[in-house]
């Protein structure tokens, strides 16, 4: 009697350790992928910044780079207008004087 009361004592006890240590393994679990997921949140919003940055950057170049464009576009036609203006006014300047 006395050992199989023992005996229940033992496995009562090991019942209660291996309770212990699965709620532990949840509890690290848990943990590891809590941490995990903050982890990989801020990654990604790390990457998002610098994906919103370097879209920003290109985006300012591709601006510079079209302002320079319409700034010889509009030069030309300056040009072109004034070579124009003078022709014409040669012209009728040329028909006055004949």
């Amino acid at each position: 009697m006395e050992k199989e009361r023992e005996a229940e004592k033992i496995i009562l006890h090991a019942e209660e350790k291996a309770v212990k240590i699965k709620n532990d393994a949840q509890d690290k679990a848990q943990n590891v992928y809590n941490q995990t997921y903050q982890e990989t949140l801020a990654e990604a919003k790390r990457k998002s910044t610098e994906m919103k940055e370097q879209a920003k950057k290109d985006a300012e170049s591709e601006a510079q780079i079209f302002i320079k464009h319409a700034e010889k576009l509009k030069k030309k036609i300056q040009e072109t207008a004034l070579q124009k203006f003078n022709e014409a006014v040669n012209s009728i300047l040329n028909e006055i004087l004949e």
